[in-house]
């Protein structure tokens, strides 16, 4: 099986539902669910494990009652916090689910923003096959700079799975256009898709991304699955999987996870893409924001 690599930031969520999102001025009632540990990276990785892949896992982890919450639920999952001396606590996120799953948060930022170089140096780019980067990492100009340097030690035949996320029109564009034409495949929803790819179309911003990158380009649709181009020949949507929703939260990391584990176990983009569609599904109809992983 291929080395993968999954990078990026741990948080802690705190779980409500509410009736609808309130418009400026507005005021709903909540019921608070819980607090969980997230971020897109913990859940990509829980998603990979869970479709039997491995991975090395880094996010990481400061000091105050976040970053212990956090460190707790890395152990649980068979993996040692990378805790990260003289630093500040981890951020939080206020997640807000509305009856049909919907969420929409407010993030409170932590130490996770202030990524610098030389957290870095324990990890050898070179060894990994297939890594993954999340666009959140990159909306910090002075922590893109250094994951994008960081990125550029990889190996020349390595796969990256760039997540775009949500505030990419935040990243620095040139950063950004250095980032795609290295190679990377990149992964988005149909909101995310015009913030990177340019024209009128769907077809023509696909097209873009593909001839920037030469790289297979994926764009999840919802419940109506998850569109993929690898060539002309090579292309279309994979059907998403019906389940009855019950919070969206993580749906697009645990896709990510789940397509890396296909990929490094040697499934084709097509495939991939489908595993992927299964995991999202599975955690859409759970209350938790990941799959379970023993460790």
């Amino acid at each position: 099986m291929n080395s993968t690599l999954i990078f990026g930031t741990a948080l802690v969520d705190a779980l409500m539902d509410i009736p609808g999102v309130p418009v400026s001025g507005g005021n709903v009632l909540g019921d608070f669910t819980e607090y969980q540990v997230g971020g897109c990276a913990i859940n990509a990785f829980c998603a990979l494990r869970y479709a039997g892949a491995q991975a090395d896992l880094f996010v990481p982890v400061g000091h105050g009652p976040n970053a212990d919450h956090i460190s707790d639920h890395i152990r649980k999952i068979g993996e040692t916090p990378h805790v990260i001396p003289g630093t500040a606590d981890n951020g939080w996120t206020v997640a807000m689910i509305e009856p049909d799953g919907e969420r929409t948060f407010i993030v409170l930022p932590g130490m996770e923003q202030l990524m610098r170089a030389d957290w870095l140096k324990q990890l050898d780019m070179t060894q990994y096959d297939y890594l993954y980067l999340s666009g959140f990492q990159l909306t910090n100009p002075q922590v893109a700079q250094d994951v994008a340097a960081f990125y550029s030690h990889r190996r020349p035949d390595s796969t990256v799975l760039f997540d775009v996320a949500a505030r990419i029109q935040s990243v620095d564009h040139a950063l950004l256009m250095d980032l795609l034409r290295s190679g990377v495949m990149v992964h988005c929803n149909e909101v995310e898709l015009p913030q990177v790819g340019e024209g009128d179309t769907f077809d023509e911003r696909v097209a873009y991304l593909h001839n920037l990158t030469h790289q297979p380009v994926i764009v999840t649709l919802g419940a109506q699955g998850t569109y993929y181009y690898v060539s002309e020949t090579d292309k279309g949507v994979v059907p998403g999987e019906h389940v009855d929703v019950v919070n969206t939260v993580g749906a697009g990391d645990s896709h990510c996870g789940g397509m890396l584990a296909g990929l490094a176990q040697g499934l084709s983009v097509r495939d991939a893409v489908g595993l992927g569609n299964r995991l999202a599904a599975k955690v859409c109809g759970m209350q938790t924001n990941m799959l379970p992983v023993v460790g």
